[in-house]
This record gives structure tokens, sequence and C-alpha cells, in this order.
């Protein structure tokens, strides 16, 4: 023949009828939520083992001491060590709560996804998980940032297309969803 199949992990687990290891990266993002939708519609099935992920950037709030170090201390935070703790758990309660919905989101079309909650440097984090839990299949929206952006800020996608192990999706965003 002229071509020649090499058989990857994503073939090998569809020629043993195993099912497929996916995840799919998710934020507040519009992209996500599009990305979501695109996937339930498009490329996930029931047979699927489903991962939602979220990763948590873990950047602490650091003010000066300063006028404004004081108003926070004047709304009983000793600290800004305290006032970081509390900004964490607010944002875990609010990314708990928005795993949730996408997973009910998910549920409607018959997939059955588990949600994951990771703290660190999204890229690697995202890039860790994906190798510890032998993904076959990884999934993220893209923002379409333009070149100068992507240079400065660093682009999920393009990191994890770039070096995860596992075949990964790009969904585009079209700007189509309204801001969750």
């Amino acid at each position: 023949p002229l071509w020649l199949r090499i058989p990857t992990r994503a073939h090998r687990n569809t020629t043993t009828k195993m099912p497929r290891k996916v995840a799919v990266a998710l934020d507040s993002d519009t992209c996500s939520v599009e990305a979501l939708e695109w996937l339930l519609k498009a490329f996930l099935t029931p047979k699927d083992e489903v991962s939602f992920v979220h990763v948590m950037d873990q950047r602490p709030i650091e003010l000066p001491e300063s006028e404004q170090c004081k108003k926070l201390r004047g709304y009983g935070y000793a600290n800004l060590t305290e006032l970081n703790n509390c900004v964490e758990k607010l944002h875990e309660a609010k990314a708990v709560e928005m795993m949730k919905e996408f997973a009910k989101q998910s549920l409607k079309r018959g997939i059955d996804a588990e949600t994951v909650l990771l703290k660190g440097n999204v890229k690697y984090k995202l890039c860790e998980f994906a190798e510890k839990e032998s993904i076959n299949v990884f999934a993220v929206g893209s923002r379409g940032l333009g070149v100068a952006s992507r240079m400065m800020l660093g682009s999920v996608s393009d990191y994890c297309v770039h070096n995860m192990k596992c075949p990964v999706i790009v969904v585009k965003c079209t700007g189509l969803c309204e801001k969750r």
C-alpha cells in the first residue's frame, strides 16, 4: 500500500472498543462555553470517559503597604495573606459552581463527565493532567489572540498543542455566546 497506518493510543482505543479518555479545559470565558457546546454537539459521545478540567491560577494579590492596605485591614483583613486566602476560597467556590453548571449541561446531552479542579499555572497543570491521566484527546477553546498578545501573554491553547503528548483539539471562539 501507498500509506502506512501508525497506531496511536487514540486509535488503539477505538479499535478495541475501549472508551476514549477526553479532557476539556474550561473556565468562565465565553470561548470555553462555545468550545463545550461544539464538543457536545460534534465530538463527544456517551461512551467517552470525559473530564472537565479547570485550573485556578494561584497568583497572590500584591498590594504595596499603602492606604489601600490600610483600607483592606479596615474590612477585617489583618494582612495580605489573610486576604489572599479569602479571595482564593471565593474563587474556588465560584469555580465549583461553574463546573457544576458545565456538568449539568453535558448530562442533558447524555454525556457524564467528572469535574476536576486544579491549582497552579494553567498551561503546566493542563499538560501534567493530560499525561498523568493518560488522556487520549484534549480539547481547549481559543480566544484568537493576535501574534503580539500571544507573544506577551502566552496562549494556553498554543502551549498545549506544542507540549501535550496526546492530540489537542482547539475550538476557535466565534464570539456568539454571551459571557458567563
